[in-house]
């Protein structure tokens, strides 16, 4: 059964037949059989036509509504948004086998007017309450779509839909809101999150989605923490948590997310590590609280803190900078600016300041790209195994 893919997705392909016939990897034989079973995806004139047609179409039919909205009695208004729905989601049926891209696309139509239809209908009907639960319902409409479809594109929506309820429920986006209960600001929008992991599960472990999955879940925990503890006891559980994904086993290679997990550790102790080297941030920690601004005892706790926070970042930086992470090599370039910058730039001419700066990052460049042909004669060390093998 041939599979219809885009030309560029087929170029790509057969470029890389012809680099595994080189290699020896393959024959020509088996290489015409691989490349038989593709087929470039076309995009005829008529299909433009058609969907620009059902577009306009549907662009009249809205503004009509739209100009009689008022005149419209309540129950024909809900009934014309469920309406639209149902036959968005018919048309994504009917075109699936001759149009998957255009079946995705209706599909995400009908999920756009869905929530649209939540907030028309609260509005129609006087609904009261925090706004941020029309989105907890249109994320929980949306769930059973995913589920069923396995499209990529409804996970997208329900991911950007639960980000706005996260972060409605939270302080990340417009001040906390204390007034909501635990159940409502935690359990609700945590249980959202348990779900939003197992439909990745579901859809064939996108890469995206997990990504997306894991900025969510940090905006989640970290919002929390920030309601029940101070700033600094915050962004300590966070370089705690940053370590141990940085730590987390990767089995091999072709396993993207966990690669992709060990990378975001890598970015939320650098983040978390950067912040706790400035004393400052230390004011809050209950432990080394200053009580009088002047004490140099209670000062000096504070900067011994924050040095150390930012030795333990710059040790752990430079691990993943040797094991051939660029990202921790950018974080200790940024810690090393700040501590630079911090205790000399003020201090010194200008000349040896920026001398002594442009040092740094020629040093830097250097190691990185040491670091970075150590890492490519460590993979094609790994190859020339694989083919003794």
């Amino acid at each position: 059964m041939t599979r219809s893919i885009s030309k560029r997705k087929l170029d790509f392909l057969r470029e890389e037949l012809q680099v595994w016939q080189e290699e020896g990897l393959i024959g020509a034989d088996s290489a015409a059989r691989i490349a038989s079973l593709y087929s470039a995806r076309s995009r005829s004139f008529a299909q433009t036509l058609l969907c620009a047609g059902a577009a306009l179409v549907g662009l009249g039919a809205i503004s009509a509504v739209a100009a009689n909205w008022w005149t419209i009695p309540r129950l024909l208004r809900t009934a014309l948004v469920l309406a639209a729905y149902a036959l968005s989601m018919g048309a994504a049926c009917f075109c699936e086998k001759d149009s998957p891209s255009g079946a995705r696309a209706l599909r995400l139509l009908a999920g756009l007017i869905f929530g649209g239809g939540i907030f028309l209908v609260a509005q129609m009907y006087h609904q009261d309450g925090h706004w941020s639960t029309a989105f907890g319902w249109w994320a929980l409409g949306l769930i059973p779509a995913v589920r069923i479809f396995r499209d990529a594109w409804q996970m997208y929506l329900l991911q950007a839909v639960s980000l706005i309820y996260v972060g409605g429920q939270g302080m990340f986006f417009w001040g906390g809101t204390s007034d909501l209960a635990p159940f409502r600001g935690d359990v609700l929008p945590g249980a959202l999150l348990l779900v939003l992991w197992w439909l990745w599960r579901q859809t064939r472990g996108n890469l995206r989605a997990f990504n997306f999955n894991v900025q969510l879940t940090i905006l989640f925990l970290f919002t929390r923490l920030l309601w029940y503890f101070s700033l600094t006891e915050a962004l300590l559980a966070s370089f705690a948590a940053g370590l141990a994904l940085t730590a987390w086993p990767r089995a091999d290679a072709a396993a993207g997310w966990r690669a992709s997990l060990s990378r975001w550790g890598i970015l939320i102790t650098g983040i978390a590590g950067v912040a706790l080297s400035v004393p400052e941030v230390w004011y809050d920690f209950p432990y080394l609280r200053v009580v009088d601004g002047t004490a140099a005892q209670g000062l000096n706790a504070l900067r011994l803190a924050a040095n150390g926070a930012a030795a333990l970042t710059a040790a752990v930086m430079g691990w993943r900078l040797y094991r051939g992470s660029r990202l921790g090599g950018a974080f200790l370039a940024l810690l090393v600016l700040r501590y630079f910058v911090d205790h000399f730039f003020g201090f010194m001419p200008k000349a040896a300041a920026f001398s002594g700066l442009g040092l740094l990052c020629l040093l830097a460049g250097f190691w990185w790209e040491r670091s970075a042909r150590r890492k490519k004669t460590k993979r094609d060390k790994e190859g020339d195994v694989h083919e003794t093998l």
